[in-house]
C-alpha cells in the first residue's frame, strides 16, 4: 500500500510522530497528481497521512479522486476531530474504506505524554465510537512503547469494552523514525515485550477481536506467529515491497522456522535497541497459533 502525506498540520505532537522532519507533506494540488500515478502504476490502495489527514480542506477531493482511479482508501487519523458527530458523519460519508486510527494509550496520563496534549483521551474515545456508529470501518492502531508495552492485555479489554465495533487492531511496534529516532528511550527489548504482547493477543482471540502485529519480528510471537502482518502478506500473495525495504535478516536468521516467512528486524532497531537481541531463532514453529 502506497503512502501519501495530504497535509503537515496537526493537533497532536507526539513523541512518536514518524512525519517530524519529512518534507513532503503534500500539497493538495500535488496529491492528485501522485494518485494519477499510483492507479497508473497499478497500485490497488493508498494510504493518506498526514499530520492530520483531517484538517486537510481537499480531503474530500482527494479520497473522491482515488476512489474514482480505483484506489482503496485508508485514512490515517487520530480521531479527535471525529469527536463532533456530525463531522464524524461527514468523515464515513466520504467513502474511505479504513479509518485507521491512532490509539496510543488507554490511560489518560501515558496519551497525555505521548501524544504532547492534555485532555484528549475521552475525545479520542468518542471520536471512534463515532466514526463506527456512522458506519465507518475502524482499526485501532495500538502503538507499542515503553509507556504501554505492560498494559497490552489492559488495552485489549478496553478496547472491547469501550470500542464494540471495530473492525480490528494492529498492534505496532515503535518505528525508529522521524522524532521517535530522537527518542530512543521509547523503545522497549523485544524480549521484554513478547509475555505481554502475546498475552494480549492470547485476549484477543478469547474475545473475538481481530489483531495483526508489525515492526516486531515474528520469533518473539510465539504460537501467534501467523499474526505478523508479513507472514499474512507472504502467504497471501500480497506486495511486501515496504516490508523488505524496511527490515533485515541477521545471520542468526539462518535456519530458523520462520526463515521464508520473515523479512527480519527493522533497520532502524537496530540503533533504537543497541546491545538488545534482536531475533530469536526458532527450530521449530510453535503449536497452537
Amino acid at each position: 500500500m502506497a503512502l501519501l502525506p495530504i497535509t503537515v498540520t496537526c493537533n497532536q505532537r507526539c513523541l512518536f510522530c514518524s512525519a517530524y522532519g519529512r518534507d513532503d507533506g503534500a500539497r493538495a494540488a500535488g496529491a492528485l497528481r501522485e494518485l494519477e500515478k499510483m492507479a497508473a502504476a497499478g497500485a490497488d490502495s493508498v494510504a493518506l497521512s498526514g499530520g492530520e489527514t483531517t484538517f486537510s480542506p481537499a480531503l474530500a477531493r482527494i479520497v473522491a479522486f482515488a476512489r474514482k482511479k480505483g484506489l482503496k482508501v485508508e485514512l490515517q487519523t487520530n480521531a479527535l476531530t471525529s469527536c463532533y458527530p456530525a463531522k464524524a458523519a461527514w468523515l464515513a460519508g466520504l467513502g474511505a474504506d479504513l479509518f485507521n486510527v491512532n490509539f496510543p494509550s488507554h490511560q489518560a496520563a501515558v496519551n497525555d505524554r505521548l501524544t504532547g496534549t492534555k485532555g484528549t483521551l475521552p475525545l479520542r474515545l468518542a471520536g471512534v465510537r463515532n466514526l463506527i456508529n456512522s458506519g465507518a470501518n475502524v482499526r485501532l492502531t495500538h502503538l507499542i512503547t515503553a509507556l504501554t508495552y505492560r498494559k497490552l492485555p489492559e488495552f485489549v479489554a478496553y478496547a472491547a469494552e469501550k470500542m464494540p465495533g471495530m473492525s480490528y487492531i494492529q498492534f505496532s511496534f515503535i518505528k525508529g523514525v522521524g522524532l521517535a529516532a530522537h527518542n530512543a528511550w521509547l523503545a522497549p527489548e523485544y524480549a521484554l515485550v513478547s509475555p505481554y504482547l502475546t498475552k494480549a493477543l492470547a485476549l484477543c482471540g478469547k474475545l473475538g477481536l481481530e489483531a495483526v502485529v508489525d515492526h516486531i519480528p515474528p520469533c518473539f510471537l510465539g504460537r501467534f506467529y501467523r499474526l505478523h502482518i508479513d507472514f499474512i502478506k507472504l502467504a497471501a500473495g500480497r506486495d511486501t515491497a515496504v516490508s523488505e525495504s524496511e527490515k533485515r535478516k541477521l545471520p542468526a536468521c539462518a535456519g530458523c522456522a520462520l526463515e521464508r516467512r520473515c523479512f527480519g528486524p527493522r533497520t532502524d532497531h537496530a540503533e533504537m535497541l543497541k546491545g538488545s537481541k534482536l531475533v530469536r531463532p526458532l527450530k521449530k514453529l510453535p503449536r497452537g497459533g
